[in-house]
């Protein structure tokens, strides 16, 4: 198969989800314990996921805003409906001075973005997402309440994900392995509820990113969130805020169902079917992709493994240990290296080194092509293993 370029929209959303499918678990991070002279931290006994996940309902107005450079480059306000736990809104356009779909509506596992001016959607589907937040909003509280005996750092997974049309912060914006400090903030008042104020942020106190959540003290759902980088000289900062917010509110199932008008165009792009395996053995019984041999320290295990079948053919594995993550993708479509990468040799090709909070390397072996990410791991132990996989799985 030749090498070709990413050219239209619809092999750009399939091959992202062709990769992701190797990290569907949200990414952990290495996190130091506070000192001891940071704000006083509160005892937080609640079940904070069935507190969560028990909201049967959110209506309120969301407010999404960007700024690049302390200038705003969009503000969007929604009427939002939402069922935490579940992956399931609606989004509709009150005002906006960006974005393009008047309204999204996803039922969990389908994603619907619709534009009234040209008549048409777009319907994504979302299968192999997770909808776990209430449970790692309770993880990240027990990190901030509780250290380890050993003295050993925590980890945390960063919360929230960039809102839609953030864009997601660049790969050179942390480097890789940075450990992230996770602090309590004391308490404020957002739509008239008390919150816990929460912040990660790079523990070397560099600006390249950080996140602040406003949870709600007895609900814990994330009343505001606040999301910063650096990139190319670049600060972007993305705030979201719920106000008129009115939880428990029994909203049913068809409010998650689009309700276009009957002459609007529905756009599908094409995306895979997905399985998710235990083991390595079970996934070579029923794929006929050969599977790369990983060389990885003792000290991982495999998560899980999948296998991607459609247009996009491709398998992955994913490894974790205390405090890292590794994994490896190999899929059949193969595309020239991104310009400004570093370049690196692996089996006598040439591959794509991007450093950053997520550190990647890519190269192509014949039809296929492979992607190896690391969490919490270093740039050079990720071309070790590059080295170790090389182009032996080609087949």
């Amino acid at each position: 198969m030749a090498s070709r370029h990413l050219t239209t929209e619809r092999l750009v959303l399939t091959l992202a989800t062709v990769v992701a499918v190797s990290v569907l678990a949200a990414a952990t991070w290495s996190v130091a314990v506070p000192s001891a002279t940071a704000t006083p931290r509160p005892t937080v006994d609640a079940d904070v996921a069935t507190q969560y996940d028990a909201i049967d309902g959110v209506e309120a107005t969301r407010t999404t805003t960007i700024t690049r450079n302390g200038s705003v480059s969009s503000r969007t306000v929604y009427d939002a409906t939402l069922r935490p736990g579940t992956g399931k809104q609606r989004l509709e356009v009150v005002s906006s001075t960006a974005t393009r779909y008047d309204l999204r509506v996803s039922n969990g596992s389908t994603l619907w973005l619709y534009d009234r001016d040209r008549g048409n959607a777009t319907r994504i589907s979302l299968s192999g997402g997770s909808h776990d937040q209430g449970a790692r909003l309770e993880r990240l509280l027990e990190r901030l309440n509780m250290t380890d005996t050993d003295g050993r750092p925590r980890t945390v997974e960063p919360l929230p994900v960039v809102p839609h049309g953030g864009r997601q912060p660049a790969a050179a914006a942390v480097a890789s392995g940075t450990e992230m400090g996770v602090s309590y903030r004391g308490t404020e008042t957002v739509d008239g509820r008390e919150t816990y104020v929460v912040h990660v942020a790079p523990e070397n106190g560099s600006a390249a990113y950080e996140q602040t959540l406003w949870l709600d003290a007895e609900r814990f759902f994330p009343l505001k969130q606040r999301t910063v980088w650096m990139a190319d000289g670049r600060r972007t900062v993305v705030t979201t805020t719920y106000e008129n917010v009115s939880y428990d509110t029994g909203v049913g199932d068809d409010a998650f169902v689009p309700d276009f008008p009957a002459n609007t165009t529905v756009n599908a792009p094409e995306t895979p079917e997905t399985r998710t395996y235990r083991t390595v053995d079970a996934l070579e019984a029923d794929t006929d992709v050969r599977v790369p041999d990983v060389d990885l320290p003792p000290s991982f295990e495999l998560a899980y493994a999948t296998q991607t079948r459609g247009r996009i053919h491709g398998v992955g594995l994913s490894y974790v240990n205390r405090t890292s993550r590794i994994t490896v993708a190999k899929y059949n479509f193969t595309y020239r290296a991104p310009k400004g990468d570093e370049q690196v040799t692996i089996d006598g090709r040439t591959a794509s080194l991007s450093r950053g909070l997520t550190s990647s390397l890519s190269w192509n072996c014949g039809e296929y092509r492979y992607t190896i990410r690391g969490q919490g791991v270093s740039a050079d132990r990720l071309v070790a293993i590059g080295r170790s996989v090389g182009c032996s799985a080609s087949g």
